[in-house]
């Protein structure tokens, strides 16, 4: 059914059907609730929806603070299967997402969600020595708040990184590690395949029950300790690669 696989691709990160709120609200009955131009008007454009006074659009934005969902220009045929699909699942009691390929972050068992935030926080090393994430990074919800300086911020904030990218945007975004930062840092120290698996893991999790900051941080004192350790690290892969090439002394 193509609205199964649409769901899965593009709402599955943020919505259950039939299995309770995750990152937005449950869609099980949505074709009930909703009309379907409300529907369409939303799904293609919720931040105009929500900044245009829509009632329901901003109900829904107080009710699930947090991140805005992301446009999805879906043409008309492909609104329709999506609908027929939800209608579908609600007749059975709810649907779970179709699988579309490789395991997504979403599959992550306990143990991945595990694996992935020591890999985060720096608490089991990275198999080719690169930086642990949080040197740059900050999460919230408990798991980035317990790492030795807590987070860094020269980086962007990752809790939403899941909802906000989705598989598709964050898989070459771990695989690539392609903005300058992250090339110095992980160039010649890239990500193994099971260690992007288990940060995706991770960050999905945080997704779904990431939490809003303290007041009481010191963010910018947590950002500089994380540019430090990141430029000791890239000045520590120069002089490597200086020795490595007969210039070091």
């Amino acid at each position: 059914m193509p609205g199964a696989v649409l769901f899965s691709q593009r709402c599955s990160t943020c919505h259950n059907i039939g299995g309770g709120p995750k990152v937005g609200p449950d869609l099980l009955g949505v074709t009930e609730r909703r009309t379907k131009p409300w529907i369409a008007k939303f799904v293609r454009g919720p931040g105009a929806a929500i900044d245009g006074g829509d009632p329901i659009a901003v109900q829904l934005s107080k009710k699930f603070p947090g991140i805005r969902m992301p446009d999805q220009p879906l043409v008309d045929s492909e609104l329709d299967d999506v609908l027929a699909y939800f209608a579908a699942c609600t007749t059975r009691g709810g649907c779970q997402p179709v699988a579309t390929g490789p395991k997504w972050g979403t599959d992550g068992t306990d143990d991945d969600v595990a694996r992935g935030r020591e890999l985060f926080l720096g608490h089991r090393r990275l198999q080719q020595g690169g930086a642990p994430c949080f040197a740059c990074h900050n999460v919230r919800g408990g798991a980035g708040n317990e790492g030795v300086m807590g987070g860094g911020t020269l980086g962007p904030d990752l809790t939403f990184a899941y909802a906000r990218l989705g598989e598709k945007g964050l898989t070459p975004a771990l695989e690539q590690t392609a903005t300058p930062i992250m090339h110095a840092v992980y160039g010649d120290a890239r990500l193994e395949p099971d260690e992007q698996f288990a940060l995706k893991a991770y960050f999905a999790r945080l997704a779904r029950d990431g939490a809003y900051p303290p007041r009481e941080r010191d963010f910018l004192l947590l950002g500089s300790e994380g540019m430090g350790l990141v430029l000791g690290l890239a000045a520590l892969r120069v002089l490597r690669g200086r020795k490595r090439d007969g210039g070091g002394s």
